[in-house]
């Protein structure tokens, strides 16, 4: 289920740093052998993993577009 999208306005850095700092916590609760307080956080990632992935081969605009048409599905 996909539930209402919002925009948040995060700068190239801001989006870089924040998939490191997620996959660093992911590694580290995956390593301790516990399990995820929050498993959608996988999902999350993989969505902010995608949109940095457009944004490296689009033009801001460009990667927008494409953003807004694949998770408006």
């Amino acid at each position: 289920m996909m539930t209402k999208q919002i925009s948040i306005p995060f700068s190239w850095d801001d989006l870089c740093d924040t998939i490191h700092y997620v996959e660093w916590k992911v590694q580290d609760i995956n390593e301790a052998g516990e399990e995820l307080e929050y498993p959608n956080i996988i999902k999350v990632l993989k969505r902010l993993e995608y949109i940095q992935s457009r944004m490296t081969y689009n033009s801001t605009e460009e990667a927008q577009k494409i953003i807004n048409k694949e998770f408006s599905k």
